[in-house]
């Protein structure tokens, strides 16, 4: 498979716009820069721009299983509904999984099987995502001529929202009270596997937080505890995951406020299916060694925040908020530049990606082929993920390691990588062998990127630009 893992590509196109109208096929400009993407990639040099080119051939052999991952996140943002332009800000539009599904499904060709798969956030109502978005049109489309193509969603259950009062604004705030209802799904069809990383695991290494503080949100707060007990330190992954021999991940040109931006690396958390076994923050403030707040709180805040999220029995949860409108986000949950735990639990499910066989054991070479092409046609800045504003970039940013894609890609945003912990610890052969961003050939098409995007207001340190190379 000729690909050069330390080729990173930019694609530039000022001012381009997702196709309208289902199934997005072409001629239109997205597809445009998918197509200019493979080819300063290299993929299928000897036959770009001729009928026969086949780029993902390079990546894909004739029967493989393949997945694509796009990233799809939610409708809403707590009280808020996420629609329009701020939806394509977060999630995958159709319009650039269409060329990634052609070129997938020609290069797997008849005997091949490909998958569109994703493990969203326990709340989201697909249906309001992928809908809107024209995912579920894509494939239905390509279904209908006969492709072995299918959407999975790789969870086995969703939180279903009961509200008496919803997003009800009065008195300078927004008045909630309900409930968020267990239901079951489907769920991988292939089942799933408990993957244990033991000393492999970032969290066994030197300055990792202390396995009885590791913490989920609210309703599931101490769950992660005994999945990361001794020297266990376990993920459930579905075994599509497993199976498969290439991964293509759509991700977003995001900021986000537990781990500074979220592109191609912490989209692999959408590929796991017990979410709640995942440390997202360590339990106080950094005076307790934690990593939860960035200050002590006073006794009203910790009733305000129990309250936003109240374990029921059966799993599901009471919610009771009113917060004021427009005023600053405070830093819960692990929501500032001092998470110290968020970066290991996302460097180890891309380990399990790269290195787990299909029977669930850790090996000394990558276990699938992988692309990343991170989505930033329109891309989000500010309190993301879901509470990015739009920012029209124009940007497709692809390669083979997500380490360095990442890397590159946080500059281009106009982040220093070194001081993103989730990026600047991937590098250096950590996650990958030869992840150093001083090897990589970065290649853009068409004009440099100019915007500098705003940080989430809890990462001030990124406020201060691009600084010396990660290593």
């Amino acid at each position: 498979m000729a690909v050069t893992r330390n080729r990173v590509v930019t694609v530039s196109r000022p001012g381009v716009a997702y196709a309208d109208r289902a199934p997005f096929g072409p001629p239109s400009p997205v597809y445009e820069a998918v197509e200019a993407l493979f080819r300063r990639l290299g993929l299928d040099a000897g036959r770009a721009g001729t009928p026969a080119w086949n780029p993902l051939g390079d990546l894909i052999a004739p029967g493989d299983r393949v997945i694509i991952k796009p990233n799809l996140v939610s409708s809403r943002n707590l009280h808020q509904k996420i629609t329009g332009e701020r939806l394509a800000a977060s999630s995958t539009h159709g319009s650039l999984l269409r060329p990634v599904l052609d070129y997938a499904l020609r290069a797997a060709g008849p005997r091949g099987r490909v998958r569109v798969v994703d493990s969203p956030v326990e709340g989201c109502e697909i249906e309001k995502v992928a809908g809107p978005l024209g995912i579920f049109d894509v494939i239905d489309h390509l279904k209908a001529q006969g492709h072995d193509l299918d959407f999975i969603d790789l969870r086995y259950f969703r939180v279903a929202p009961l509200f008496a009062l919803d997003d009800v604004r009065r008195l300078g705030r927004s008045w909630n009270l309900g409930l968020l209802l267990r239901r079951p799904l489907p769920g991988d069809p292939a089942g799933y596997r408990v993957v244990d990383l033991g000393r492999d695991s970032f969290f066994a290494l030197a300055g990792a937080p202390r396995p009885d503080a590791l913490r989920f949100h609210r309703s599931h707060y101490a769950t992660p505890v005994p999945h990361h007990t001794g020297e266990r330190h376990e993920y459930s992954i579905p075994q599509t995951l497993l199976d498969a021999d290439v991964v293509i991940n759509l991700p977003k040109l995001k900021t986000h406020k537990k781990t500074g931006v979220t592109l191609s690396l912490k989209s692999v958390i959408g590929l796991t299916n017990e979410k709640y076994w995942l440390p997202h923050f360590t339990e106080g403030d950094p005076s307790v060694g934690g990593d939860e707040f960035d200050r002590p709180q006073r006794l009203g805040e910790v009733v305000e925040d129990k309250l936003s999220r109240l374990p029921l029995p059966g799993d599901h949860s009471l919610v009771a908020r009113a917060p004021r409108l427009g005023a600053p986000p405070k830093v819960i949950d692990g929501s500032w530049e001092g998470n110290n735990t968020l970066f290991r639990t996302i460097l180890d499910l891309n380990r399990i990606l790269f290195f787990a066989s299909r029977e669930g054991a850790l090996r000394g070479e990558p276990q699938r082929r992988y692309l990343t092409i991170v989505d930033g046609i329109v891309a989000g800045e500010g309190e993301g993920p879901l509470g990015a504003t739009p920012v029209r970039a124009g940007l497709l940013i692809g390669g083979f390691d997500p380490g360095v894609v990442d890397a590159v890609a946080s500059r281009g945003m106009g982040f220093d990588p070194a001081r993103i912990p989730l990026v600047r610890e991937a590098l250096g052969g950590a996650l990958l062998p030869g992840s150093r961003l001083d090897d990589v050939e970065h290649l853009v098409d068409g004009p440099a990127p100019t915007h500098r995007f705003r940080p989430p207001r809890s990462w001030p340190s990124l406020l201060q630009g691009v600084g010396g190379a990660a290593a």
